[in-house]
């Protein structure tokens, strides 16, 4: 399912952009949800929302109170990688949007085929986005965590732990289970209790990585020059 935002303070814009939206993504045989907002403030409580996971915000840039660059900077700032296209009716603030890592710029009257394009891209992203998380169930609560914030697994007894920026949590799931989810060219097997995010990785010393936040992860000796080798080689 294909997520979109949508937010323009002028009810009649909102309902051309979600038309249009509407007719490219069926056109294309698009499973697709889209939500609108009317202002900027609720669009950005809306985005934030652990449940919503959006793939993409189409957003005017004008609006009253907040316009539509200072919206996206508080959602940049509070970590939300959620791509953006914006839509206006003037190109004076065509520049700040690369300030934003704005995904296009589209102007009004929207054309058609612009508007296409962005969505493509988006939905295309979405896709690949779907490979960025690591799935798991913990009782009954599911997880679906970004890779990103995970710092490092550890295997404790027949528990592996996921370690990440915010929290640790508690799988009672086998560690080689919980290996094969994550990708190999970005986390490694360092020690037969731990594995890490190469790109949390601050240094290697004899033995040891050291996190970007501090904590020592032990390197097995057998694995020590496979492991350096691996983490010079990697590429963010």
């Amino acid at each position: 399912m294909f997520k979109i935002a949508i937010c323009d303070d002028e009810m009649t814009s909102l309902m051309i952009n979600k038309a249009l939206t509407e007719q490219i993504l069926e056109e294309e045989r698009i499973d697709y949800e889209i939500t609108t907002f009317e202002d900027m403030v609720s669009m950005i409580k809306g985005v934030l929302d652990e449940n919503a996971d959006f793939d993409l915000l189409l957003s005017d840039i004008l609006a009253v109170g907040m316009n539509g660059i200072e919206a996206a900077e508080e959602i940049r700032r509070l970590g939300d990688k959620l791509p953006i296209v914006f839509i206006s009716s003037t190109a004076e603030y065509a520049l700040d949007g690369y300030r934003v890592n704005a995904l296009r710029y589209i102007q009004k009257p929207v054309q058609i085929d612009k508007l296409k394009e962005a969505l493509l891209e988006a939905y295309a992203k979405s896709l690949s986005k779907a490979n960025e998380y690591l799935s798991f169930q913990v009782a009954d609560r599911f997880y679906k965590v970004n890779l990103d914030d995970i710092i490092f697994l550890e295997s404790m007894g027949r528990d592996t732990y996921v370690v990440t920026k915010a929290e640790t949590i508690c799988v009672h799931a086998k560690f080689s289970d919980m290996e094969n989810k994550v990708p190999a060219n970005r986390f490694v097997r360092c020690h037969r209790s731990y594995i890490i995010n190469l790109s949390e990785v601050k240094d290697i010393a004899r033995y040891r990585f050291l996190t970007k936040n501090g904590i020592e992860i032990p390197i097995s000796q057998l694995q020590y020059t496979d492991v350096k080798k691996v983490f010079i080689e990697y590429e963010q």
